[in-house]
C-alpha cells in the first residue's frame, strides 16, 4: 500500500467512526424520546428507528470492508454521498425546512474536503444542494401533508443554507489542501531525517574510533559501539552523564561559559577493569548553529596505547643512542680538557645551551653573577665553570655555604678575626674573603645570610674592603662574586628579609637553572656521564645502562634534581657486579615509584582527619600551616624554648627552624621563647 492510499484509508476509517458516533447519538436520543413520551406512537418510533439501524448496519459493514477495498477514492465518494442521503433523511424526519439539522450538510462538506480536497468538497456541496432542494420541493408540492408552496420569504433561509455549502466547501478545501501539502512536506522531511539518521548510525557504527555526542552542557546522548568496547561501558550506563565524568582527565570545563572549541586534542589516561590503563587520544569539536551558538559537542577518541608504547620505546632507544654518542665524545677523567670546561654542566634541554652561552660570555669578565634554581640543579658546577673559563682560573675558588655555618660564626668565617676578638680567638684568622683574593668567591644559599651581615657584604661589593672581627684596619681584596640561591629573592626582598641594594648588586647577570624534571631529554646523557665517573672512581668496567633501567630513570620525578640522579647512579655502580647497570641495581624506591606511576591505585579508604578537612572547606596550604605551627610550638615546648635543641628534635638545621619561625612571626631573640609560646603556657 502506497503512502497516499494508507493516508486515505486512515481518513475514511475516522469518517466511519464519526458517523457511527453520530448514529449512536441519534439512536439513544430516539429511544429516550419514545421512553419519556407518554402517548407516543410506536409506529412513529419504528419509522425513525428503521433508517437509523439501516445506516448503522451499512456503516459497520463499510468499516469491515475497508481493508479489502481497491478503489479508495470511489469508495470515499460513495461514503460522502451516503452521508448526504442520510442527512437528508434525518432532516425529512425531523421537520423538513424547519429541521435544525441542516447544518449537518456542512459537516459532510468538510469531511469531503478532508478526504478528497477541493473536488470532493464541491462535489458534496452540489450533491447536498440538490438533495436539500429536492426534499423541500417534494415536501412542498408532492407530499400528502404538503402545505402552501414555498414563498419568497421562506426561500431566503434555504438559499443562504445552500450558499453556505459552497462557502464551506471553498474554505475547507483550501485549508485541507494546505494541510495536505504540509503533511506531505513533513512526511518528506521525516523520511529525509530517517535516512540521515540511518546514514549517521551506519557511519558511527562503521568507524574504527569511539564516538560520543553530547549536548551543550557535555551530557552524553549518543555513544557508539566502538566507544562501548573501548571503555567497557554500555550506552545506557553513560547516557545523561557528562563527558568529563566518563573521562575524568578531560580538561575542558563544560560549566564555565568560554569560547567553544572548534577542535581540542588531548591525550588522556583511562583505566578499564578488564584491560587496565589505556592512553586515549580524544578530539573534541563543537557543534555550532547559524547563530554561532554551541548546540553540543562531538568527541572522537581512539586507543593509542600501543602507539605510545612504541613511541616511548623509540624515544628510549634514541636517548640511548645519544648517550652512547656523548659517551664516546667525552674525554676520560684526567686527560687534557678542551679550551672551555663545562665539567658536569651537561645537556641541551630546557635552556642548558643558553647557560653554556652565558658562561662563555661572562667568564672573561668580572661581572657579578646570581645563579637561581632548586637545590641539586648544579648551581655550584655553573659557578666553577665560570671561574675555570675565565682569567682567574689559576687563582682560588672558594665556595661558601651560607646556610651551613652557624649564625654566630659566619661573620668570622667570611671576614676573619684578630687574636683576642672573642673567647677562643687565640690567633688571627684570615677569613674566606682573604683566601679568595685574586680569585672567585661563591656564596651558596646567599638568601640565608642574616640582615646585619648583608650590610657588610654590600660594603665589600662596593668598596672591595672589609674589616675582620675585632680589627680596626680595613683589608682590601680583589675577588669576583658569584652567588646562588634556591629562594625567591624578590619575595624575600619584599618581605624585608633581604636587602634591595644587595640584591641588585648581586643580580647583574642571572642564570636560572632548570629542574631536572623539565629537561628529561638530558637524563640519559647525565646518567651515562655519572656512570663513567663513578665506574672510574670505583675501578669498575661498566659499559652501558639497560633500557629497562633507563626507562625507570626517565619516569622518575627527581625532587632532588641532578644531585639525586648522581646519587642514584653512584648507588647502582657501587652495588652492581656486572658490566651493565640494570633496574635491579637501582635504589628500591626508584622501581617502586615507577611501578606506582604505571599502575596508579585510587585509595578508597579516607581517614577521619581527611574527611574532617573536606568538611571544613579550607585550603590545603592553610591546613598545613596550622599543623606546622602546632609542631613548631610542640618542639619548642619540649626544648624549653631553646631553638637549637628544637631544631634537633625536628630533624632540621637551625637556619631552617629560624626561617620557619620568622614565617609565622614566632621568632624570638637568642634563646628566649616566642611570645605566642609563652602565652599558651
Amino acid at each position: 500500500m502506497t503512502g497516499d492510499n494508507k493516508s486515505l484509508t486512515e481518513k475514511i476509517r475516522w469518517l466511519l467512526i464519526l458517523r457511527l458516533a453520530i448514529l449512536t447519538f441519534f439512536l439513544a436520543a430516539t429511544a429516550l424520546f419514545n421512553f419519556f413520551q407518554a402517548e407516543g406512537s410506536p409506529r412513529f418510533f419504528f419509522i425513525i428507528l428503521t433508517p437509523l439501524l439501516v445506516a448503522y448496519g451499512i456503516s459497520i459493514g463499510s468499516f469491515l470492508a475497508l481493508p479489502r477495498v481497491r478503489y479508495l477514492r470511489l469508495f470515499g465518494h460513495a461514503q460522502i454521498g451516503f452521508d448526504v442521503i442520510l442527512i437528508t433523511g434525518i432532516i425529512w424526519i425531523t421537520g423538513d425546512a424547519a429541521s435544525p439539522f441542516s447544518f449537518l450538510y456542512n459537516l459532510a462538506v468538510m469531511n469531503a474536503a478532508i478526504l478528497l480536497f477541493y473536488r470532493g468538497a464541491f462535489f458534496t456541496a452540489v450533491f447536498s444542494s440538490l438533495c436539500y432542494a429536492a426534499l423541500l420541493i417534494w415536501v412542498s408540492y408532492f407530499s400528502q401533508n404538503s402545505g402552501l408552496p414555498l414563498s419568497s420569504s421562506s426561500l431566503i433561509p434555504v438559499i443562504l443554507n445552500i450558499g453556505s455549502f459552497f462557502v464551506i466547501a471553498g474554505l475547507s478545501g483550501f485549508l485541507a489542501n494546505k494541510l495536505g501539502e504540509t503533511e506531505k512536506l513533513l512526511e518528506e522531511k521525516k523520511n529525509d531525517y530517517q535516512e540521515l539518521d540511518a546514514l549517521k548510525e551506519a557511519l558511527m557504527q562503521g568507524m574504527a574510533s569511539g564516538v560520543a555526542i553530547t549536548d551543550g552542557k557535555g551530557r552524553i546522548n549518543y555513544f557508539n559501539l566502538q566507544a562501548q568496547n573501548l571503555t567497557s561501558l554500555s550506552e545506557p550506563a553513560v547516557i545523561g552523564k557528562r563527558l568529563d565524568e566518563v573521562f575524568p582527565s578531560l580538561r575542558w570545563n563544560f560549566d564555565k561559559p568560554q569560547p567553544s572549541p572548534r577542535i581540542v586534542l588531548e591525550e588522556i589516561v583511562f583505566a578499564t577493569p578488564e584491560e587496565g590503563q589505556k592512553t586515549i587520544r580524544l578530539s573534541l569539536a563543537s557543534l555550532i548553529n547559524s547563530n554561532e551558538d554551541c548546540m553540543g559537542y562531538v568527541s572522537i577518541f581512539e586507543d593509542i596505547t600501543r602507539q605510545k608504547q612504541f613511541e616511548e620505546k623509540v624515544r628510549v632507544e634514541e636517548e640511548l643512542r645519544r648517550a652512547r654518542e656523548f659517551n664516546l665524545q667525552q674525554l676520560p677523567p684526567g686527560s687534557s680538557q678542551e679550551e672551555f670546561q663545562f665539567d658536569g654542566v651537561i645537556g641541551k634541554g630546557a635552556g642548558i645551551e643558553t647557560i653554556h652561552q652565558l658562561i662563555r660570555k661572562v667568564a672573561l669578565t668580572r661581572t657579578n653573577v646570581l645563579i637561581t634554581g632548586e637545590s641539586g640543579t648544579g648551581k655550584e658546577l655553573v659557578a666553577r665553570a665560570v671561574h675555570l673559563n675565565g682569567p682567574r682560573k689559576a687563582k682560588p675558588f672558594i665556595a661558601v655555604n651560607c646556610g651551613a655555618i652557624p649564625e654566630g660564626l659566619i661573620e668570622s668565617e667570611l671576614f676573619g678575626h684578630v687574636r683576642g676578638a672573642f673567647t677562643g680567638a687565640v690567633a688571627d684568622h684570615p677569613g674566606l674573603f682573604k683566601q679568595a683574593d685574586q680569585g672567585t668567591i661563591f656564596l651558596d644559599e646567599v638568601g640565608e645570610l642574616p640582615v646585619h651581615l648583608q650590610v657588610k657584604l654590600l660594603r665589600v661589593l662596593q668598596e672591595t674592603t672589609f674589616t675582620p672581627v675585632g680589627g680596626n684596619k680595613p683589608i682590601k681584596v680583589d675577588v669576583r662574586f658569584i652567588a646562588a640561591t634556591n629562594r625567591n629573592l624578590r619575595r624575600e626582598m619584599e618581605e624585608g628579609r633581604f636587602r634591595e641594594d644587595l640584591y641588585y648588586r648581586l643580580n647583574v647577570v642571572q642564570m636560572a637553572m632548570p629542574a631536572l624534571r623539565d629537561r628529561r631529554e638530558d637524563i640519559a646523557m647525565l646518567a651515562h656521564y655519572f656512570m663513567r665517573k663513578f665506574a672510574c672512581l670505583h675501578d669498575k668496567k661498566i659499559e652501558e645502562i639497560s633500557s629497562t633501567a633507563l626507562m625507570h630513570l626517565l619516569t622518575h620525578h627527581y625532587p632532588g634534581n641532578v644531585r639525586e640522579l648522581e646519587n642514584i647512579i653512584e648507588h647502582a655502580v657501587t652495588v652492581t657486579n656486572k658490566n651493565i647497570l640494570t633496574d635491579d641495581d637501582l635504589p628500591v624506591y626508584i622501581n617502586a615509584n615507577s611501578l606506582a606511576e604505571d599502575c596508579p591505585v585510587i585509595e578508597t579508604n579516607v581517614s577521619d582527619e581527611a574527611k574532617l578537612f573536606f568538611e571544613k572547606g579550607l585550603s590545603l596550604d592553610a591546613e598545613l600551616e596550622t599543623h606546622e605551627r602546632s609542631i613548631l610550638l610542640g618542639a619548642l615546648k619540649r626544648a624549653n624554648g631553646v631553638q637549637k635543641r628544637a631544631a634537633e628534635i625536628l630533624g632540621i638545621n637551625y637556619r631552617s627552624l629560624r626561617h620557619r619561625l620568622e614565617k609565622y612571626g614566632m621568632s624570638g631573640r637568642g634563646n628566649s621563647l616566642p611570645v605566642e609560646f609563652t602565652e599558651r603556657q
